[in-house]
């Protein structure tokens, strides 16, 4: 990516509001100070990427716990776009709530749906009624408005700061280890300034006979790749897919474009990997 592209003068489109992973992640990719164009999902940051309205998306993919987002294959169908970075986030689950309130006041606990499928045990453990929030943001601060205390909300820490609520507990996930790893999302340009890595992507479909992705994944594998995910995510119709992997020799576009061969394909690009790192 050029630090002197135009598309470095638009916002970072993020699926929901101030407070969320996205926006955690995305200062981790590009730094402190960036603009932000909220979305309401992964399609419309997508969409904001194509319409130009943005420079870049960052999307969530995969959980350690809960695995794939759904959703995310179909927002890379929105447009022509290419993966240029990725990033591996921690995630502390926290509960807050109105402050003043106890534990033992609540009855019922509000985030998104994999937020509490990733707290699931800790949620049974205090018999609490579980409610999905579209938006995390959003429900934290209608919780702030409402003064109810018989709610909390689970989400990053930021944000009980952007909300004034009280943080009850932390680190409520079931595993120990809870990792987010996020896509970073450009126009096809930009993928050409971006430092090509090992790890890469291609949309496939529509399929008829889906049966093909195992062909695929035989041929991607006699070629090099490895880590290969077939299908990594599938769309809603059950005919188009995101598929990752990786290629030693770092010629995972090349590889791509053998393997498919005549199936309706597009390659996103190619970069480096996330490393591990502490939150």
């Amino acid at each position: 990516m050029s630090e002197s592209s135009p598309a470095r003068l638009l916002p970072i489109a993020l699926p929901g509001a101030r407070g969320t992973s996205s926006h955690a992640a995305a200062r981790r990719f590009f730094g402190a100070g960036l603009a932000s164009l909220g979305c309401a999902d992964a399609r419309e940051a997508v969409r904001a990427v194509v319409d130009r309205r943005a420079s870049y998306a960052v999307l969530a993919v995969e959980n350690s716990i809960t695995g794939a987002f759904h959703g995310v294959a179909d927002a890379f169908f929105e447009g022509d776009v290419a993966v240029v970075g990725e990033v591996l986030l921690p995630v502390r689950q926290t509960l807050m709530a109105v402050p003043g309130t106890r534990l033992e006041d609540l009855s019922v606990v509000t985030a998104d749906v994999a937020s509490l499928a990733q707290c699931r045990d800790w949620i049974a453990s205090w018999s609490l009624a579980a409610m999905p929030a579209e938006d995390v943001s959003i429900a934290a601060g209608e919780l702030a408005h409402s003064e109810d205390r018989a709610l909390a909300v689970i989400g990053p820490l930021e944000l009980a700061d952007v909300h004034g609520l009280e943080v009850l507990a932390e680190g409520i996930s079931d595993k120990a280890e809870n990792l987010t790893r996020f896509l970073v999302i450009g126009a096809p340009e930009e993928s050409a300034d971006a430092v090509h890595g090992r790890r890469c992507a291609v949309q496939v479909g529509p399929l008829r006979a889906p049966r093909a992705l195992k062909t695929l994944r035989i041929q991607l594998e006699s070629l090099g790749a490895s880590r290969v995910r077939v299908p990594f995510l599938g769309s809603g119709d059950g005919r188009r897919f995101l598929i990752e992997f990786d290629h030693r020799a770092g010629r995972g576009p090349e590889a791509a474009e053998e393997a498919c061969g005549p199936l309706p394909h597009r390659v996103l690009g190619a970069w480096k990997p996330s490393a591990r790192r502490a939150g």
